[in-house]
């Protein structure tokens, strides 16, 4: 009895020390998607120049090595994200430029160690919704630091009007800046479906209608489209007559935010649909992405398989020297994800693509329909989240018709939590860490 219960107690001992462990390392991952998601060595001026980012990962790694978290965890989505990370640098001799390749190479390897954290750590349901929590508020502070400068005077002139953008220099652009914000919702709405603190609740809420003012501040076309796009999505999802209900809520609160948003910023959005709206250069805008893909199918055509090399840089490289516009080069990126794809990566990174998208609303719809049957409940914050990870999917290929967003980190952080959310379905709530 007495070797019993000391295998018992040195069972629960190694099992707490895990525990503590995991939260040394949870705690450091939720700081480092602050540091990505703010970027302070560009937001904050006297921190300018300083390698935050690349000191704080390699700590990262260190204490993640030492606390036995950084492993390969089995998961559908590994053969996707590291087949990408390495055909990164499989592709660099062949690129415009090498260089810009390899730089490019090495800033999704960093992204790579994340998703690789991430899955590694997030094996319950608590560990995964304090992730997700960490994002979200990450998400706040950047926003409002970015509504803050923005009340003292910091934006851009562009297409006639001021445009609020963030405080960073990495996705700063208006349109880059109003993703950020739209992206993070739903899963505002996840956290909010399964949050029992009042006060949090109020929280998210504000942010909801903060989030919308902003995304009219920012005068994006392509926000505004994707915000629409979330509502259609979450009065579809509705059942009975609760779908009714939302949708005149939906209706009305628009049709509010329409008639109190600032003329120059109706006229801009107006141009979405009314070609005599607006200034010239917002339809200039929309032919450049046209332009952008057209250029993009032709350096697809003449690099099938190798692609022109990862990252803008290579792909403003050849598009300024091959002659695949069809007037005078334009120093721009593709601004549209496909293009972005095929023109850099070739055939067998837009495969790799596809394949990563695929399996990230596999795991989803298994992990709904596993809680969904055999007695589970389906009211959970991971049955949410499996849902707000597939609505950001679609947003993400939104905002991919009018930007390259392939380099966002969201597109990794998507595909560990699928996984982790695998994990997590797998396992019975009486068998998860309480942490």
């Amino acid at each position: 009895m007495s070797i019993g219960s000391d295998q018992l107690a040195y069972q629960e001992e190694g099992r707490l020390t895990a525990q503590q462990s995991v939260s040394v390392v949870l705690i450091m991952v939720c700081l480092y998607m602050f540091l990505v998601i703010e970027r302070p060595w560009e937001s904050i001026r006297y921190l300018e120049g300083l390698r935050i980012e690349r000191v704080y990962a390699i700590l990262l790694i260190i204490v993640a090595i030492l606390h036995h978290a950084f492993r390969v965890v089995p998961s559908p989505l590994n053969k996707w994200v590291y087949g990408l990370l390495t055909l990164h640098f499989v592709l660099a001799p062949f690129a415009f430029n090498t260089d810009y390749a390899l730089d490019q190479g090495i800033e999704y390897a960093k992204m790579a160690v994340l998703y690789l954290l991430m899955l590694s750590i997030a094996d319950d349901e608590i560990t995964l919704k304090t992730i997700v929590k960490a994002y979200v508020f990450s998400t706040m502070l950047y926003v409002l630091h970015s509504f803050w400068e923005y009340t003292n005077g910091r934006h851009v002139w562009r297409m006639g009007i001021s445009r609020m953008m963030g405080v960073d220099s990495t996705f700063n652009d208006p349109n880059s800046f109003g993703a950020t914000v739209v992206l993070s919702l739903p899963f505002v709405y996840a956290l909010l479906r399964s949050e029992q603190n009042r006060h949090l609740r109020k929280l998210y809420y504000l942010y909801g209608a903060f989030a919308i003012l902003c995304v009219v501040l920012t005068g994006s076309r392509t926000s505004f489209v994707a915000l629409l796009a979330l509502c259609a999505i979450w009065v579809l999802v509705q059942k009975g007559k609760r779908k009714l209900l939302i949708l005149c809520a939906t209706i009305v609160a628009m049709t509010v935010v329409w008639h109190i948003m600032p003329e120059e910023k109706q006229e801009r959005f107006r141009t979405l649909w009314d070609e005599e709206a607006g200034p010239k250069n917002a339809r200039e805008s929309a032919e450049g992405r046209i332009q952008g893909w057209k250029a993009s199918w032709r350096m697809f055509q003449q690099r099938p398989f190798t692609g022109v090399g990862a990252g803008g840089k290579n792909y403003i490289g050849y598009r300024m020297t091959h002659h695949v516009d069809d007037g005078a080069p334009s120093p721009n990126q593709s601004h549209i994800l496909y293009g972005e794809v095929l023109a850099e990566l070739g055939l067998f990174g837009a495969v790799l693509f596809v394949g990563l998208m695929v399996s990230i609303l596999r795991c989803c719809h298994r992990v709904r329909s596993r809680l969904s049957t055999g007695g589970c409940i389906d009211d959970t914050f991971s049955f949410y989240l499996a849902g707000a990870i597939i609505v950001a999917l679609i947003l993400l290929l939104v905002f991919g018709i009018g930007g390259h967003n392939f380099y966002r980190p969201l597109w990794l952080w998507l595909a560990a939590w699928s996984g982790g959310l695998l994990t997590v379905a797998a396992c019975p709530a009486s068998e998860q860490h309480v942490m």
